[in-house]
């Protein structure tokens, strides 16, 4: 299982603050896994269309 952390980008403290966790439970591979949980976590986790939020997983942060 591969656990996923969101965070906020708070561009005026800038700081950014966890605001959740994905856990993928698939066990097997599909091709697409991580595309589908960054698709997953942009639309559950952003809260403006403007909010700014990083996904880290496996030491890689990407920035939605």
């Amino acid at each position: 299982m591969t656990t996923i952390t969101v965070y906020s980008i708070d561009k005026v403290r800038e700081r950014k603050e966890q605001v959740g966790t994905l856990v993928e439970r698939r066990k097997t591979d599909r091709g697409n896994n991580i595309v589908g949980l960054l698709k997953l976590a942009a639309n559950r986790f952003k809260l403006s269309p403007g909010q700014k939020i990083q996904v880290e997983f496996g030491g890689i942060l990407v920035e939605l």
